[in-house]
């Protein structure tokens, strides 16, 4: 094979890495100027086995979370596949742990983004399966994403999710007997992640071997006092490990939303420094790649006979000219159904109004003393209050980092281009003493900011509280422009 083969459209550079579940390359996508990863499988014989993991590649496709390793499209032949994946340049977990033990601060960073991305998958019913240190990528800024899906499963109309196998450091009581899996059954794998990096091993494996007894029936050792640096591991952490390693599912948290207002309070009580510097220091520990390594043969069944299994269009939101002309194939092919067709979307590319992104910043809270806010009310909450109000304003407003109730951004776009920037950012305030809070939104555009402002009282219903930020987020939104 030359020096640079190619899958479709994509252009292999070099092997990243070669593992037992397949390889992953390095690719780059000249249409999009883009570098990918390339991640090839060897397809089972059996055609309906085919086809069940073509479709449950094209479900993991659908995932779009800043959190999670998107996967652009889906190339498979007779014989093998072709994951077309976002390309992480940096680390993975593993990679990270050998070089050394983490700060609680980085702890908590990294738990927050895992949960997150488990959450983006469960809005689309999938289950991971599979939430081990070598599947957590660490970009550039220092920032989890979770990477490959490739056993995940997506679930049936009621919710319950197919057998999967897993690793041994990442698998789940009911995984190992084969039962049915959820969301709980990711979360179980998050809390022995979690007990690893507090504790420097895992909860059940010893010698690199399953004590299936102690997975099954029996507690892990408990949790030294103290991280490898000498700082203490809070009690909350403790409590939320031993949640997450519950034996019974039902015994677990069943949603990653208490999960996540958890680990921000935890976060909360580190030193302001660190809550800014996620995984402070990573970019120095970043693997270098070497320009020197060439792919192997590239199946050439694969080369020659590959096909897209995704679409590459499906909106019209973000439709352009050349885009039109790639989908439609050669002009002097189809000249009159060409111009037609361009002259049909150019009126309603005029025609059709403009989405109106908002990215939600990470709310700023300060809590003095023992301040008990009114049942229900949470960060998220009263982002899911605001997001409501002005969507209801302006039914063209999109929302990115936003509770799953709120207009995505990514709606009306195509899974496998990137998403656009932000019209315009939103940061929510709450600063409350023992009985009074100040919520401020500040509104974030080209010129100075906007602020707006309201007092409430801690002992307020919460329904008052839901009036109150109503109003404050409509006197903010009602003239957009």
């Amino acid at each position: 094979m030359s020096r640079a083969g190619r899958i479709g459209p994509y252009r292999i550079l070099r092997l990243i890495r070669q593992g037992g579940q397949g390889s992953v390359y390095l690719g780059y996508d000249s249409r999009l100027q883009r570098r990918v990863a390339v991640k090839l499988y060897r397809l089972p014989s059996e055609r309906p086995a085919r086809r069940q993991i073509v479709a449950e590649a094209r479900l993991v496709a659908s995932i779009n979370s800043p959190r999670v390793v998107k996967l652009y499209d889906v190339i498979s032949s007779t014989e093998n596949l072709a994951l077309i994946m976002e390309y992480v340049p940096g680390v993975d977990l593993e990679e990270l742990l050998e070089q050394g033990h983490l700060s609680l601060s980085a702890i908590l960073h990294l738990a927050i983004d895992i949960s997150s991305a488990l959450a983006s998958a469960r809005q689309r019913r999938i289950v991971h399966g599979d939430l081990k240190a070598s599947n957590v990528l660490i970009d550039a800024q220092g920032r989890a994403l979770l990477s490959d899906f490739g056993i995940a499963r997506g679930a049936s109309s009621k919710g319950l999710s197919q057998h999967c196998p897993g690793s041994i450091t990442a698998i789940s009581p009911e995984q190992y007997q084969g039962k049915v899996l959820d969301v709980r059954s990711d979360l179980f794998a998050l809390g022995c992640l979690l007990y690893r990096l507090l504790s420097g091993k895992h909860p059940f494996v010893f010698d690199d071997e399953l004590d299936v007894k102690r997975l099954l029936t029996e507690e892990p050792e408990p949790l030294p006092e103290t991280l490898a640096d000498g700082s203490l591991i809070p009690p909350g952490m403790r409590d939320l490990v031993q949640r997450l390693l519950q034996k019974d599912v039902a015994d677990r948290p069943d949603n990653t939303h208490r999960v996540r207002q958890i680990l921000r309070e935890l976060l909360r009580h580190e030193p302001q420094s660190m809550r800014q510097m996620p995984l402070a220091g990573v970019k120095s520990l970043r693997r270098q790649e070497s320009e020197g390594e060439f792919p192997p043969h590239i199946p050439r069944e694969l080369s020659k006979r590959g096909r897209s299994q995704l679409a590459e269009w499906r909106g019209f939101a973000e439709l352009t000219p050349a885009s039109v002309l790639r989908y439609l194939g050669k002009p002097r092919i189809q000249a009159a159904v060409l111009a037609l067709l361009l002259g049909s979307a150019a009126i309603l590319y005029l025609a059709l109004p403009k989405p109106y992104r908002i990215a939600l910043l990470e709310p700023e809270v300060a809590l003095a003393g023992a301040v008990t806010l009114p049942d229900g009310v949470t960060l998220d909450w009263l982002s899911e209050r605001v997001c409501t109000v002005i969507s209801e304003l302006d039914k063209q407003l999109l929302f990115y980092h936003a509770p799953a109730s709120c207009p995505e951004g990514s709606r009306g776009f195509a899974d496998n281009l990137p998403l656009p920037a932000a019209d315009e950012e939103l940061q929510l305030a709450l600063r409350c003493s023992s009985d009074l809070c100040l919520l401020g939104l500040t509104r974030q555009r080209d010129a100075e900011p906007e602020y707006r402002q309201a007092l409430l009282l801690t002992g307020m219903p919460a329904s008052q509280w839901a009036a109150v930020t109503a109003e404050l987020a409509e006197t903010l939104y009602r003239d957009r422009f």
